[in-house]
């Protein structure tokens, strides 16, 4: 198993096991954010069933409000009617005023109502439970007042005797008439309050019946006459299922209700955590990568100057031992390849003492670069290597390095003899688009199936082999002269094309 393949499965584990711990996070927060919803809404149906039975409650003592207030006007009419009994001829008057006793003056204060009686012209006749009356110097003056102030709570009841004569009762209601409003009025503070200002609820609209009016909300901004209120009803609306509320005498009231912002915040945490977790993860990646980059660069970079200091003593015995093969009269064209593939190693030497080096660029000749490397090429490979070289033009000058840019040439070359097997067709096809040099090199091998990490280091379809040999072209290219090498095309049992794009001087 080569260095790709093991990275390749610790990758996929690791992914694995991120995937699991994300959808564990999702499934938890999921689950806590479900409990609260449900705990929400079961406030707001406790909350509901409060405001049901409390507007029962209201409902019953405007009742009896009204109830009392109706029969306290009764009993001023009684009143009334008994008064006008005076004017009739009776031999006994003591039933009309038990009459008048019994209805407006009564053995508890609480229930005594005030009333006056007057002229048609509002002066002053009789009064009855208001015994502060004769403490007051200005008599006429307080009485108007009274009259003034009754006239507006209570409509007064008239009295005709004929056509010219009546007289007015004007009314104040009772003690215990005042008490049961003061509760009512209580009663009715608390629901508005209850709807209104309870914090510890969630944003809550009660609507009618029929949702054309607003019973009550504690979303102070609501109002019905704004588009944007209305956008935000219906948002309230679609967002929890409602539930209806009865109000007795077949009236329901309908309560919507939207989540809280400590609910809200709970089901958008696992994403930010888990965007925070992937940048810090992005973060550390990058940091550790560019300081695994810098160790890896440092150990091929010292490995490879020591390959080079390494093979520079043997070249130079080599070098050596062929003047004494020549001074023998050995065949002379058995020492010119010799002499080639000294040269060869001299080159290779060169490119790994500039491993970790800047690059010394100066114009070369891409096309005569190529063309002397395939020439040393074709007599080191199969002989059913079909090599061609196209090129609209002789000369296309780049700055480049020429050692490396054979050195890319070899690499390229050799991976398609290995990808067809020793028999197939290798083309070189030089062109020039807007300044910059095209070469594709093009084979009829069997393809490249994992486009995406060709480049990299450790990949490698062969048993044996580190995998460098594409990842060292594409740094030469794209570091080095500031170019672009891509797979431009690639078929499984058909070829490969490379591309390489070095600009122009």
């Amino acid at each position: 198993m080569n260095l790709y393949s093991k990275k390749q499965k610790w990758k996929y584990f690791l992914a694995i096991i991120a995937i699991v711990i994300v959808i564990a996070i999702i499934w938890y927060t999921s689950f806590i954010s479900a409990k609260v919803r449900n705990e929400e809404r079961f406030k707001v149906q406790l909350w509901g069933e409060s405001i049901r039975k409390k507007a029962a409650l209201v409902k019953l003592t405007n009742q009896s409000f009204s109830a009392l207030a109706l029969k306290e006007r009764e009993n001023v009419e009684i009143w009334a009617r008994a008064t006008k009994e005076f004017e009739k001829p009776l031999s006994d008057y003591s039933f009309a005023l038990t009459i008048i006793r019994n209805n407006v003056d009564t053995s508890d204060i609480e229930d005594n109502i005030p009333l006056i009686l007057t002229d048609n012209n509002n002066k002053l006749i009789s009064y009855v439970n208001l015994p502060e009356i004769d403490l007051v110097k200005e008599k006429d003056k307080f009485v108007s007042n009274l009259i003034a102030q009754w006239a507006k709570i209570n409509t007064p009841v008239k009295i005709s005797y004929s056509n010219e004569k009546s007289q007015n009762i004007y009314y104040n209601n009772s003690i215990r008439y005042y008490d049961l409003l003061n509760k009512r009025d209580s009663l009715l503070n608390s629901f508005k309050e209850d709807l209104l200002l309870n914090s510890a609820l969630v944003p809550v609209i009660f609507f009618n019946e029929n949702q054309d009016s607003i019973i009550a909300s504690n979303i102070f901004s609501i109002d019905m006459s704004k588009q944007d209120s209305i956008e935000k009803i219906n948002i309230i609306k679609n967002e929890n299922q409602s539930f209806k509320v009865d109000l007795g005498e077949g009236k329901q009231g309908i309560l919507f209700f939207q989540n809280s912002l400590t609910l809200k915040q709970l089901e958008y945490f696992p994403f930010i955590l888990i965007g925070i977790i992937i940048l810090f993860l992005f973060v550390a990646y990058l940091l550790f990568s560019t300081f695994r980059r810098a160790e890896q660069n440092q150990v091929w970079a010292g490995m490879a100057k020591e390959t080079a200091h390494q093979l520079g003593t043997p070249i130079s015995s080599l070098m050596a031992w062929m003047e004494i093969l020549k001074s023998e009269n050995v065949n002379l064209t058995s020492i010119d390849e010799m002499n080639k593939d000294i040269h060869r190693l001299e080159t290779i030497t060169e490119r790994f003492s500039k491993i970790g080096s800047s690059a010394k660029l100066e114009k070369v000749n891409l096309v005569l670069v190529v063309k002397d490397n395939i020439e040393y090429l074709k007599n080191r490979i199969s002989k059913k290597i079909n090599v061609k070289v196209t090129s609209s033009q002789d000369n296309i000058i780049i700055l480049g390095d020429k050692s490396l840019i054979q050195w890319v040439i070899e690499n390229l070359t050799k991976n398609a003899v290995d990808a067809m097997k020793g028999a197939g067709d290798l083309t070189f096809s030089f062109k020039i688009e807007k300044r910059i040099a095209i070469l594709d090199v093009s084979d009829t091998g069997k393809g490249i199936e994992k486009l995406k990490t060709v480049f990299e280091p450790g990949y490698t379809t062969k048993k044996r082999g580190w995998g460098l040999g594409l990842s060292l072209a594409k740094r030469i290219i794209e570091e080095q002269h500031n170019g672009e090498i891509i797979i431009l095309h690639s078929e499984v049992d058909k070829g490969t094309t490379f591309r390489i794009k070095i600009p122009l001087v």
